[in-house]
């Protein structure tokens, strides 16, 4: 049963990431034309909120596999990957903020062609950042879910969602 916990809020974060991607490419097919604001704001909510929920929840599941087989040099590597393209995504969202919140506001500043770039440049690789850690970590045999410590991930995940509540309703 907890297992099961684990894998739908991973599973959950996942699908919600390559969703937040499909929009991210329906923004830049729409741009230069009508853009849909409220698919826009979702996008800006979900890289300024949930793209850090989704690393901080796969930081813990990380911990918790290297702590599993410490002398695990592949897995070393393959963490340290994932983290690393962890902290370019988030320069991703980062540069994405101000052109979509630019958006939002009603006023595209600066090229629709270099916006429409860095979407696309974005969502490209988030999608293929994803697609490697399914096969490294979610679906594959030798790493995932089933590696680590339940009681431990359940844990780790709660904890980052009583983190997350706390900070949204400080900043209200």
């Amino acid at each position: 049963m907890e297992d099961e916990y684990q894998l739908s809020v991973i599973a959950r974060n996942r699908a919600s990431l390559y969703g937040m991607c499909d929009d991210m490419e329906r923004i830049a097919d729409q741009l230069g034309g009508s853009i849909d604001i409220q698919l826009c704001t979702s996008v800006l909510s979900r890289l300024r909120l949930d793209l850090l929920q989704h690393q901080q929840d796969e930081d813990v599941f990380f911990a918790l596999l290297q702590q599993s087989d410490p002398e695990d040099a592949l897995l070393a590597r393959c963490v340290q990957l994932a983290r690393s393209e962890h902290v370019a995504i988030g320069s991703y969202a980062l540069e994405l903020a101000e052109p979509i919140g630019d958006i939002c506001a009603g006023s595209e500043s600066g090229s629709v062609d270099a916006t429409g770039y860095l979407l696309r440049g974005s969502f490209d690789y988030i999608r293929q950042h994803l697609r490697w850690e399914d096969a490294i970590f979610f679906h594959g045999r030798r790493y995932g879910v089933e590696s680590v410590d339940s009681a431990a991930l359940r844990a780790g995940l709660t904890r980052n969602r009583s983190l997350r509540d706390r900070h949204l309703r400080l900043a209200e």
